[in-house]
């Protein structure tokens, strides 16, 4: 069921989505951020009637967060607040983006055994489902956990991506996902492994027991998309079990990555088609954007370096920054 707006900006924001989705300008993080506005408009002022400045404090940088992802957060509000602006609703200026800040975050680069450990973690779940009488939340969970990680290690989509997917955006037949909703308003396509494929429909045969003609292929209790507090609390839960290093869901997509790279034998003209080849798998826009993940993997990057010399530097671009999920 749709979820209602609840400020005095309810209409405005309802036709914003509209226009935003028949441009094909929108995705489930930016609805759930204006929702995260509209309850604070809601509850701080509920006796206004229209925009005011003071409402977007809201959009000031916060001390647990840092510019990259006080951007993420109030990208919408300022999308919105422009809309307004055009409309006449308003002459209020919107709120100023923060600069962006180089990521400092190194993805932790997983070893096949810390893998092996995690998955054993997470398959535990689905084993103790089976003991005793557990609530429809739990067996959803003990289910979906060691499906989605294997998922997100499988094909290297976005943590969002893959909580976003419907069951219809799964192809079963033909072993292929249609990711149709990503970062911003970009689709693309990813093949299955075969080993992936029959752990997804021995997964669909089980939730569709509990959960008869569901619309979301990881659904929570009332057949929503899990929020992103459910993917990073309980991969926490698991990781902890492993290792101290810091470690983040995302990870594992960084992981696809450099995998992949690193197993490339030779760095000659089929070089271009790899790269085209997966960074169409990964949903970037631009190839320059996977060549970030050359700086994870160092035997092909001196390899290249070695053949490019001096052009290496403008080759090679630093690392793309965290993708974060709204929180």
């Amino acid at each position: 069921m749709k979820r209602p707006f609840r400020s005095c900006l309810a209409e405005q924001f309802e036709e914003f989505i509209y226009n935003k989705r028949a441009t094909k300008k929108w995705c489930q993080s930016y609805e759930e951020n204006l929702h995260f506005f509209d309850n604070h408009c809601a509850s701080k002022f509920p006796d206004a009637s229209t925009l005011t400045a003071d409402m977007l404090a809201w959009c000031n940088e916060r001390l647990t967060e840092n510019g990259n992802s006080c951007r993420y957060r109030i990208t919408v509000v300022i999308n919105f607040v422009k809309y307004a602006r055009d409309r006449g609703w308003t002459e209020i200026e919107p709120p100023q983006t923060p600069s962006e800040k180089p990521c400092t975050y190194v993805p932790h680069a997983f070893t096949n055994d810390e893998l092996i450990r995690f998955f054993q973690a997470s398959d535990r779940h689905v084993i103790n489902a089976l003991n005793g009488q557990n609530s429809l939340i739990n067996k959803l969970n003990k289910l979906e956990f060691p499906v989605y990680f294997r998922l997100l290690l499988s094909t290297g989509m976005r943590t969002n991506e893959a909580r976003w997917l419907k069951r219809s955006d799964v192809d079963l037949m033909e072993g292929v996902i249609n990711i149709n909703q990503s970062k911003g308003a970009d689709q693309h396509r990813v093949a299955l492994h075969e080993s992936m494929l029959s752990l997804l429909k021995r997964y669909d045969q089980r939730m569709d027991q509990l959960i008869p003609n569901r619309i979301c292929f990881f659904p929570n209790k009332n057949d929503c998309f899990q929020r992103p507090a459910w993917v990073e609390y309980h991969f926490r839960m698991i990781w902890k079990k492993i290792s101290n290093e810091p470690a983040r869901p995302y990870d594992l997509r960084s992981y696809y990555a450099v995998t992949n790279i690193t197993n490339w034998k030779g760095v000659g003209f089929e070089l271009h088609d790899k790269l085209l080849y997966l960074s169409r798998t990964m949903g970037h826009r631009n190839v320059s954007s996977t060549y970030g993940y050359f700086n994870l993997s160092p035997a092909l990057a001196d390899k290249i370096k070695t053949l490019t010399e001096e052009s290496f530097n403008n080759l090679i671009p630093k690392l793309p920054d965290y993708e974060q999920d709204d929180i």
